[in-house]
């Protein structure tokens, strides 16, 4: 099997496995290890199967189970230098053979999963996505993303499957309780990506054969599965593209597994 499940999305814990055959891996743990043993059950995975953790950032819903289940499993971690130091102290003691610093814009395989990294702008120190190439087609994780340009989006163009941040609807956080100084970090192009810009990215990703889509990383406050869903399928309605013709759409879920995307 090759493809992906988001384990859990959102801001109270990012977790995704990724399947190319018999490879698997994790990106960001920001679940406790009781959660994340009991969500790779449900996906009919193991934690001891599990190759690699890959972190993006150093944010507490993407790094908070990290320590637990390093010590639980030992699984090896792949993080570049500036987000270890920023959570060294947090995630405890841990089996230094288990640490792979990699370096942003570089290219590094696990087993025979080539994966290649690439910084986006997001209000951490370096926050990076993912792109998994795969026989079938290249898998894309790109979450926690304040804008897309045309570097970022020659990053992940001709990814076959793409789960890509489509945090908050623009007029829920404008009239919502938010102070405007959050208001303003969500928004200032260095915080989130809003649904209007994840469907606007989504038009030229689908033009240029990306036919599963998993909309992620959802505000619980600004936000609502239904209004990002809608906003996508009328963005690509716009380019003639028809859902579950020209592309499959899921959203992930907050506090349970989503389903399988196998491409």
């Amino acid at each position: 099997m090759i493809g992906s499940v988001a384990l859990r999305s959102g801001s109270s814990g990012n977790c995704t496995l990724i399947r190319n055959g018999e490879t698997r891996i994790i990106v960001d743990c920001g679940i406790n290890g009781k959660t994340f043993t009991g969500a790779l059950a449900l996906a009919g995975e193991s934690p001891l199967d599990i190759d690699g953790i890959l972190i993006t950032h150093e944010h507490s819903d993407h790094v908070s189970g990290l320590g637990v289940i390093l010590r639980k499993y030992k699984i090896p971690f792949y993080i570049t230098e500036k987000t270890l130091e920023l959570i060294f102290d947090h995630i405890g003691k841990f089996d230094p053979d288990l640490l792979n610093i990699i370096k942003p814009e570089e290219e590094f395989s696990i087993k025979d999963q080539l994966v290649r990294s690439f910084k986006v702008p997001h209000d951490a120190a370096e926050t990076l996505a993912y792109r998994f190439v795969t026989p079938r087609g290249d898998i894309t994780v790109c979450t926690d993303i304040g804008s897309v340009d045309q570097v970022i989006l020659d990053q992940i163009i001709g990814s076959r499957l793409i789960i890509l941040e489509s945090n908050y609807d623009w007029q829920l956080l404008k009239n919502g309780p938010y102070p405007r100084i959050l208001k303003d970090r969500i928004s200032n192009g260095h915080g989130h990506l809003s649904n209007d810009q994840c469907g606007e990215t989504l038009c030229h990703l689908v033009e240029k054969g990306t036919e599963q889509i998993v909309l992620a990383h959802l505000s619980k406050e600004n936000n609502h599965p239904s209004i990002a869903e809608l906003t996508t399928v009328q963005s690509l309605d716009n380019i003639g593209a028809i859902q579950d013709k020209d592309y499959v759409l899921q959203v992930a879920k907050r506090y349970s597994n989503s389903d399988w995307m196998q491409i």
